[in-house]
Protein backbone atom coordinates (compact mmCIF):
# COMPACT_ATOMS: atom_id res chain seq x y z
CA UNK A 1 0.00 0.00 0.00
CA UNK A 2 1.31 3.36 -1.27
CA UNK A 3 2.10 5.87 1.23
CA UNK A 4 2.74 9.24 0.76
CA UNK A 5 3.01 12.82 2.78
CA UNK A 6 2.62 16.43 2.90
CA UNK A 7 2.02 19.29 4.92
CA UNK A 8 -1.44 21.04 6.25
CA UNK A 9 -2.89 22.92 9.33
CA UNK A 10 -0.25 22.64 11.10
CA UNK A 11 0.63 19.14 10.67
CA UNK A 12 1.60 16.27 8.97
CA UNK A 13 -1.05 14.28 6.66
CA UNK A 14 -0.36 11.11 6.22
CA UNK A 15 -2.60 9.20 3.46
CA UNK A 16 -2.22 5.76 1.89
CA UNK A 17 -3.96 3.62 -1.15
CA UNK A 18 -3.66 6.79 -3.13
CA UNK A 19 -2.52 7.35 -7.03
CA UNK A 20 -1.09 10.81 -8.09
CA UNK A 21 -4.93 11.74 -8.72
CA UNK A 22 -6.36 10.91 -5.87
CA UNK A 23 -3.21 12.59 -3.63
CA UNK A 24 -3.49 16.00 -5.25
CA UNK A 25 -7.48 15.95 -4.45
CA UNK A 26 -6.65 14.99 -0.86
CA UNK A 27 -4.21 17.84 -1.00
CA UNK A 28 -6.09 20.35 -2.56
CA UNK A 29 -9.27 20.02 0.16
CA UNK A 30 -6.72 20.55 3.36
CA UNK A 31 -5.18 23.51 1.43
CA UNK A 32 -8.91 24.72 0.76
CA UNK A 33 -10.15 24.25 4.38
CA UNK A 34 -7.20 25.58 5.53
CA UNK A 35 -7.99 28.87 3.38
CA UNK A 36 -11.22 29.17 4.88
CA UNK A 37 -10.96 28.24 8.67
CA UNK A 38 -7.30 29.06 9.80
CA UNK A 39 -6.99 31.80 12.02
CA UNK A 40 -3.85 32.93 11.01
CA UNK A 41 -4.11 33.89 8.04
CA UNK A 42 -5.92 37.74 7.53
CA UNK A 43 -8.00 36.79 4.31
CA UNK A 44 -9.66 33.85 5.51
CA UNK A 45 -13.30 33.26 5.64
CA UNK A 46 -13.53 32.70 9.81
CA UNK A 47 -11.35 36.00 10.08
CA UNK A 48 -13.84 37.65 7.84
CA UNK A 49 -16.94 36.26 9.75
CA UNK A 50 -15.00 36.91 13.58
CA UNK A 51 -14.26 40.66 12.16
CA UNK A 52 -18.09 41.41 11.97
CA UNK A 53 -19.40 40.30 15.32
CA UNK A 54 -22.72 41.61 16.12
CA UNK A 55 -23.70 41.58 12.65
CA UNK A 56 -25.26 38.99 10.28
CA UNK A 57 -22.77 37.04 7.72
CA UNK A 58 -23.57 35.71 4.46
CA UNK A 59 -20.99 32.40 3.96
CA UNK A 60 -20.33 30.06 2.07
CA UNK A 61 -21.81 27.06 1.94
CA UNK A 62 -19.00 25.32 3.74
CA UNK A 63 -18.48 27.53 6.78
CA UNK A 64 -22.57 26.88 7.37
CA UNK A 65 -22.13 23.62 7.52
CA UNK A 66 -18.49 23.78 9.43
CA UNK A 67 -20.48 25.69 12.15
CA UNK A 68 -23.39 23.83 12.19
CA UNK A 69 -21.22 20.34 12.71
CA UNK A 70 -19.43 22.73 15.53
CA UNK A 71 -22.52 23.83 17.07
CA UNK A 72 -23.93 19.84 17.27
CA UNK A 73 -20.95 18.76 18.88
CA UNK A 74 -21.03 21.27 21.36
CA UNK A 75 -24.68 20.59 21.54
CA UNK A 76 -24.09 16.84 21.88
CA UNK A 77 -21.25 17.68 24.71
CA UNK A 78 -23.04 19.82 26.88
CA UNK A 79 -20.70 22.72 25.69
CA UNK A 80 -17.74 20.84 26.44
CA UNK A 81 -16.45 21.42 22.40
CA UNK A 82 -17.02 24.51 22.29
CA UNK A 83 -16.28 26.72 18.83
CA UNK A 84 -16.22 30.28 20.27
CA UNK A 85 -12.88 30.02 22.34
CA UNK A 86 -10.78 32.12 19.89
CA UNK A 87 -10.18 34.90 22.37
CA UNK A 88 -9.22 32.28 24.83
CA UNK A 89 -6.41 30.56 22.66
CA UNK A 90 -5.36 34.16 22.16
CA UNK A 91 -5.45 34.98 25.48
CA UNK A 92 -3.13 31.90 26.42
CA UNK A 93 -0.62 32.92 23.85
CA UNK A 94 -2.03 31.07 21.09
CA UNK A 95 -2.11 33.86 18.72
CA UNK A 96 0.35 33.00 15.50
CA UNK A 97 1.19 29.65 13.72
CA UNK A 98 2.60 27.66 16.58
CA UNK A 99 5.75 26.87 14.66
CA UNK A 100 6.18 30.98 15.17
CA UNK A 101 4.82 31.25 18.92
CA UNK A 102 7.69 32.47 21.39
CA UNK A 103 7.34 34.17 25.17
CA UNK A 104 7.39 37.81 24.87
CA UNK A 105 7.77 37.79 28.55
CA UNK A 106 3.37 38.77 29.01
CA UNK A 107 1.32 36.94 31.22
CA UNK A 108 -1.84 35.10 30.00
CA UNK A 109 -4.26 37.17 29.43
CA UNK A 110 -8.12 36.15 30.79
CA UNK A 111 -9.81 34.45 28.30
CA UNK A 112 -13.66 34.48 27.60
CA UNK A 113 -15.72 31.36 28.67
CA UNK A 114 -17.49 29.56 26.29
CA UNK A 115 -20.74 30.41 24.26
CA UNK A 116 -22.12 28.71 21.63
CA UNK A 117 -25.86 29.14 22.52
CA UNK A 118 -25.39 32.83 21.83
CA UNK A 119 -24.41 32.08 18.10
CA UNK A 120 -26.80 32.14 15.43
CA UNK A 121 -27.23 29.84 12.24
CA UNK A 122 -29.94 30.43 9.57
CA UNK A 123 -29.01 28.69 6.70
CA UNK A 124 -25.94 30.82 5.43
CA UNK A 125 -26.62 33.64 7.92
CA UNK A 126 -24.54 33.18 10.64
CA UNK A 127 -24.25 35.95 13.62
CA UNK A 128 -21.75 36.56 16.36
CA UNK A 129 -22.57 38.60 19.37
CA UNK A 130 -19.88 41.35 19.52
CA UNK A 131 -16.79 40.30 21.22
CA UNK A 132 -17.30 36.82 20.34
CA UNK A 133 -15.01 34.73 18.00
CA UNK A 134 -15.00 31.65 16.41
CA UNK A 135 -12.51 28.85 16.27
CA UNK A 136 -13.30 25.73 14.50
CA UNK A 137 -10.68 23.94 14.35
CA UNK A 138 -12.30 21.57 16.78
CA UNK A 139 -13.86 20.45 13.99
CA UNK A 140 -12.18 21.14 10.60
CA UNK A 141 -9.69 18.38 11.11
CA UNK A 142 -10.95 15.23 12.10
CA UNK A 143 -13.69 16.20 9.27
CA UNK A 144 -11.70 16.69 6.34
CA UNK A 145 -9.73 13.36 7.33
CA UNK A 146 -13.22 11.58 7.17
CA UNK A 147 -13.46 13.88 3.86
CA UNK A 148 -10.49 12.63 2.30
CA UNK A 149 -10.86 8.96 3.02
CA UNK A 150 -14.11 9.42 1.11
CA UNK A 151 -12.24 10.59 -2.20
CA UNK A 152 -9.58 7.38 -2.34
CA UNK A 153 -10.69 4.26 -3.43
CA UNK A 154 -10.18 0.73 -1.80
CA UNK A 155 -8.66 0.50 1.49
CA UNK A 156 -6.99 3.31 2.78
CA UNK A 157 -6.24 5.63 5.67
CA UNK A 158 -5.96 9.05 5.86
CA UNK A 159 -3.95 10.68 9.06
CA UNK A 160 -3.54 14.38 10.35
CA UNK A 161 -1.36 15.11 13.27
CA UNK A 162 -1.84 11.63 14.78
CA UNK A 163 -5.74 11.75 14.40
CA UNK A 164 -7.41 9.00 11.46
CA UNK A 165 -9.58 7.17 9.66
CA UNK A 166 -9.36 3.79 8.10
CA UNK A 167 -11.28 2.00 5.75
CA UNK A 168 -9.51 -1.73 5.48
CA UNK A 169 -7.67 -2.09 8.46
CA UNK A 170 -4.79 -0.56 9.66
CA UNK A 171 -2.46 -1.00 12.57
CA UNK A 172 -2.23 2.05 14.74
CA UNK A 173 0.55 2.83 17.83
CA UNK A 174 -1.23 4.39 20.61
CA UNK A 175 0.28 7.20 23.09
CA UNK A 176 2.10 5.87 26.14
CA UNK A 177 2.92 2.67 24.14
CA UNK A 178 1.58 -0.24 22.46
CA UNK A 179 -0.50 -0.79 18.97
CA UNK A 180 -3.99 -1.46 18.01
CA UNK A 181 -5.39 -2.61 14.98
CA UNK A 182 -8.23 -0.24 13.92
CA UNK A 183 -10.74 -2.45 11.55
CA UNK A 184 -12.41 0.51 10.38
CA UNK A 185 -13.90 3.76 11.56
CA UNK A 186 -11.72 6.77 13.21
CA UNK A 187 -9.20 7.11 16.27
CA UNK A 188 -7.97 10.31 17.67
CA UNK A 189 -6.16 12.14 20.25
CA UNK A 190 -6.43 14.91 22.38
CA UNK A 191 -3.79 16.07 25.22
CA UNK A 192 -2.07 18.69 26.64
CA UNK A 193 1.51 17.74 25.45
CA UNK A 194 0.63 18.02 21.75
CA UNK A 195 0.30 22.21 21.36
CA UNK A 196 2.41 23.58 24.40
CA UNK A 197 4.35 26.77 24.55
CA UNK A 198 5.53 29.67 27.43
CA UNK A 199 3.57 32.89 28.24
CA UNK A 200 5.13 35.03 30.96
CA UNK A 201 7.17 32.17 31.72
CA UNK A 202 4.00 29.68 32.26
CA UNK A 203 3.84 26.50 30.53
CA UNK A 204 0.33 26.53 28.41
CA UNK A 205 -1.84 23.95 25.73
CA UNK A 206 -4.37 24.87 23.65
CA UNK A 207 -7.14 22.43 25.08
CA UNK A 208 -8.73 25.21 26.56
CA UNK A 209 -11.68 24.82 29.10
CA UNK A 210 -14.93 26.34 28.31
CA UNK A 211 -16.07 26.81 32.23
CA UNK A 212 -12.99 28.55 32.59
CA UNK A 213 -11.60 30.19 29.36
CA UNK A 214 -8.50 28.84 30.62
CA UNK A 215 -5.70 25.83 29.47
CA UNK A 216 -7.10 22.76 31.21
CA UNK A 217 -5.91 21.35 34.03
CA UNK A 218 -7.19 17.75 33.63
CA UNK A 219 -5.59 15.12 35.20
CA UNK A 220 -5.19 13.20 31.97
CA UNK A 221 -1.93 14.14 29.36
CA UNK A 222 -3.51 11.95 26.31
CA UNK A 223 -7.41 10.57 25.66
CA UNK A 224 -7.43 8.97 22.37
CA UNK A 225 -10.99 7.78 21.65
CA UNK A 226 -12.57 5.31 18.81
CA UNK A 227 -15.67 6.35 16.93
CA UNK A 228 -17.29 5.86 13.51
CA UNK A 229 -15.12 7.92 12.04
CA UNK A 230 -12.39 10.75 12.64
CA UNK A 231 -14.56 13.63 13.27
CA UNK A 232 -16.43 11.57 15.89
CA UNK A 233 -13.32 10.22 17.86
CA UNK A 234 -11.98 13.82 18.05
CA UNK A 235 -14.98 15.32 19.62
CA UNK A 236 -15.41 12.38 22.07
CA UNK A 237 -11.32 12.57 22.96
CA UNK A 238 -11.55 16.11 23.65
CA UNK A 239 -14.32 16.09 25.94
CA UNK A 240 -13.09 13.12 27.62
CA UNK A 241 -10.02 15.19 28.37
CA UNK A 242 -11.62 17.86 29.59
CA UNK A 243 -13.85 16.38 31.73
CA UNK A 244 -10.69 14.58 33.64
CA UNK A 245 -11.46 12.49 36.05
CA UNK A 246 -14.83 11.46 34.80
CA UNK A 247 -14.01 11.21 31.15
CA UNK A 248 -14.28 7.84 30.94
CA UNK A 249 -17.08 7.04 32.60
CA UNK A 250 -18.68 9.64 30.27
CA UNK A 251 -17.34 7.46 27.25
CA UNK A 252 -18.58 4.70 28.71
CA UNK A 253 -22.09 5.90 28.75
CA UNK A 254 -22.25 6.73 25.54
CA UNK A 255 -20.25 3.44 24.05
CA UNK A 256 -17.58 4.77 23.12
CA UNK A 257 -14.17 2.98 23.51
CA UNK A 258 -11.25 5.29 25.60
CA UNK A 259 -7.56 5.29 26.50
CA UNK A 260 -6.35 7.56 29.52
CA UNK A 261 -2.64 8.31 29.59
CA UNK A 262 -2.10 10.22 33.02
CA UNK A 263 0.01 12.71 33.69
CA UNK A 264 2.81 10.48 35.58
CA UNK A 265 2.37 7.79 32.18
CA UNK A 266 0.03 5.50 33.77
CA UNK A 267 -2.39 4.34 30.96
CA UNK A 268 -6.11 3.24 31.61
CA UNK A 269 -8.79 2.27 29.25
CA UNK A 270 -12.42 2.23 30.17
CA UNK A 271 -14.88 -0.60 29.89
CA UNK A 272 -15.52 -0.03 26.25
CA UNK A 273 -12.28 -0.25 24.82
CA UNK A 274 -11.77 -2.89 26.69
CA UNK A 275 -14.30 -4.90 25.79
CA UNK A 276 -13.96 -3.92 21.69
CA UNK A 277 -10.50 -5.13 22.02
CA UNK A 278 -11.83 -8.27 23.47
CA UNK A 279 -14.33 -8.94 20.62
CA UNK A 280 -11.74 -7.25 18.08
CA UNK A 281 -14.54 -5.36 16.36
CA UNK A 282 -13.02 -1.38 17.03
CA UNK A 283 -14.98 1.55 15.69
CA UNK A 284 -17.68 -0.34 13.75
Amino acid sequence: MSVRRFAAMGCEIVVSGVDDAAYRATGRLFAERERIFSRFRADSELNRVNRRGGRSVFVSTQFSSMLAIALDAARETDGLVDPTLARALEGAGYDADFTQLRDDGRPPAPGGTGRWRDIRLVGRHALLPAGVQLDLNGVVKGKTVDDSLALLAGDAFVCAGGDLAVRGGAVVGLPGGGTVRLVRGGLATSGSDRRRWMRGGLAQHHLIDPRTGSPSRSCWRQVTACGATCLAADIAAKAAFLLGEDGPDWLDANRIPGRFVAAEGNVHANASWRRSLEQELLCT
